[in-house]
C-alpha cells in the first residue's frame, strides 16, 4: 500500500518513481501465476520456433547458394568486360597466371583458376554436335567445381597439357562415343584461324543439368590455350570463397586490385540466373508466415491484458480516485508487458542456441532424398546457420507485438470514471 500510495501522489514522476512503478509491476505480474507462465511460455515457443526456423531458411539458402555455384560457375568471376553477355573468342584476360596467383592470396577466397571458354564442333566416328569447351587445370578445377567428382564411367582428366576430354554424358552419347575414343574438336581462333585438336575420350559426368551434360567438353587448359593461340590467356578465373555470405568483400578486393576497363566481376546472382530471385521469393513467403505466428501468439498475450483491465477496473477506479494518473497506470501495464516480453524471449533463447548449435553440427537428415542428394554431390543434410540477425529478429518481433498487446488495452484506462470504476464487482 505504500507504494500505491507512493504513486498516487499528485507529484511530477521522478527517478525514484520510475524504479517504485517497476517494482509494482513486477508484483502485479504474478498476481495471476497460471496466466503469466502460460504467456511466457507462448512467447518462449514463438521465439524457438522462429529462431529454428529464420536459422533453416538462412542454412538452406547457403546450400541452395553452394550447390548452385559449386557445379561451374564459382561465386564469383573474373571475366572480360561484355564476355558474359556476347561470348567472344578474342575477349581475354591477359596474364592469367599472375592474376590467379594474386587472387589466391585475398584473405577469404579458398580457391581461384582460370578457364577457356570456346564454341566449338565435336566430332566422333559418324556424329558431329556443337558443345562447349573449357580448358581448365584439373587441380584448380577440382578445388572450384563439382563436377570431376561426377564421374560415370572412366576419370577425370589428369595433366594441365595432355590431348584427353572429359565430356557431358549425353554429349558422348550423342556421339556415340566411348572412353578411349578419339575425340575431334574444331574451334576458331581470335584472328579467324581453325584451332583443331585431336583428343581422347577419358571420362563421361553425369551433373543432373541435362544442359551441361549435352554440351559441356572439358580438356587441359594448356591444351586448349595452345590451339586457340591464346598464351597465357583466360575468358574467366573462377573464384570460390570461404562461403556465399564472404563473396561481397572478396568481390569488392577483387574490383579494388583487378578491376580495369577491361575486366569486370561477377557474382553468383548474375553467374546464376534466377536464383536470388527464388530465394527472395522464398523469404518473403517465409517472413508471412513467421509474421502470422508472431500475430498468433500475441493475440494470446493482448487477451491476457484485456483479461487483466477488466479484473482490475475496480482497483485502477480507487488509484484514479488517489490522484494516480492514467498515464502513470498506462505505464504500469507497459512495464508489465516488457517483463513479460524479456521473460518469454530469454526462455525462447535459452532453448533455441543449444538446439540450433547442436543441429548446425550434426545436421538434418533428409533420407530418401538425401540419398538422391548424395549421388549429385551435393549435401544430404541440412544445416541451420546460427548467427545475430537468426536471433534478434524473432526477439525484436515478439517485443514489439508483446508492447502493442500491453498498450492497446490499458488506453482504455483513460475512459475509466472513477466511481464507476470503484463501483465494479
Amino acid at each position: 500500500m505504500t507504494a500505491i500510495a507512493t504513486l498516487a501522489a499528485p507529484r511530477p514522476t521522478r527517478a525514484a518513481d520510475v524504479g517504485l512503478i517497476g517494482v509494482v509491476a513486477w508484483r502485479n505480474l504474478w498476481r495471476n501465476r497460471r496466466r503469466t507462465v502460460l504467456s511466457i511460455g507462448a512467447i518462449a515457443f514463438a521465439v524457438t520456433l522462429l529462431s529454428f526456423a529464420m536459422a533453416q531458411q538462412s542454412g538452406n539458402y547457403a546450400i541452395m547458394i553452394d550447390n548452385a555455384t559449386g557445379l561451374l560457375s564459382g561465386h564469383l568471376q573474373v571475366q572480360h568486360r561484355g564476355f558474359f553477355d556476347d561470348p567472344k573468342i578474342g575477349d581475354v584476360l591477359h596474364a592469367a597466371t599472375q592474376r590467379v596467383a594474386a587472387i589466391r592470396r585475398i584473405p577469404a577466397v579458398v580457391a581461384a583458376t582460370p578457364r577457356i571458354s570456346a564454341f566449338v564442333l565435336a566430332s566422333a566416328h559418324d556424329h558431329s554436335v556443337g558443345a562447349e569447351l573449357l580448358g581448365v587445370e584439373p587441380a584448380g578445377e577440382r578445388a572450384v567445381s563439382t563436377l570431376p567428382n561426377m564421374v560415370t564411367e572412366g576419370r577425370y582428366l589428369a595433366s594441365a597439357s595432355g590431348l584427353e576430354a572429359f565430356a557431358g554424358e549425353l554429349l558422348a552419347r550423342n556421339l556415340d562415343a566411348r572412353v578411349g575414343d578419339e575425340l575431334v574438336v574444331l574451334g576458331t581462333t581470335p584472328t579467324g584461324g581453325v584451332a583443331p585438336l585431336a583428343l581422347t575420350l577419358v571420362g563421361t559426368f553425369a551433373s543432373g543439368v541435362p544442359d551441361i551434360d549435352r554440351s559441356v567438353v572439358e580438356v587441359p587448359f594448356e591444351t586448349a590455350a595452345a590451339a586457340f593461340e591464346l598464351d597465357d590467356s583466360a575468358h574467366a578465373i573462377v573464384v570460390k570463397t570461404r562461403s556465399a555470405a564472404a563473396a561481397g568483400a572478396v568481390a569488392a578486393a577483387v574490383r579494388r586490385d583487378h578491376g580495369s576497363d577491361d575486366a569486370v566481376v561477377l557474382e553468383w546472382p548474375q553467374l546464376v540466373a534466377g536464383l536470388e530471385q527464388a530465394i527472395e521469393l522464398d523469404r518473403i513467403f517465409g517472413n508471412i508466415l513467421f509474421a502470422t505466428l508472431a500475430v498468433i501468439v500475441t493475440m494470446g498475450v493482448f487477451n491476457a491484458f484485456v483479461m487483466t483491465i477488466f479484473e482490475r477496473t475496480r482497483e485502477f477506479g480507487t488509484l484514479l480516485a488517489l490522484g494516480m494518473r492514467p498515464r502513470t497506470l498506462i505505464a504500469t501495464l507497459q512495464i508489465e508487458g516488457l517483463c513479460l516480453a524479456a521473460l518469454g524471449c530469454s526462455l525462447g533463447l535459452a532453448l533455441a542456441v543449444p538446439l540450433i548449435a547442436w543441429l548446425a553440427h550434426v545436421g538434418i537428415p533428409l533420407g530418401e532424398a538425401g540419398a538422391a542428394l548424395r549421388q549429385f554431390h551435393a549435401a544430404d543434410r541440412m544445416y541451420p546457420a546460427l548467427d545475430v540477425g537468426v536471433l534478434l529478429r524473432p526477439v525484436a518481433l515478439m517485443m514489439v507485438g508483446t508492447a502493442l498487446a500491453s498498450l492497446l488495452p490499458a488506453l482504455r484506462i483513460r475512459s475509466i470514471r472513477p466511481v464507476e470504476a470503484m463501483r465494479a464487482v
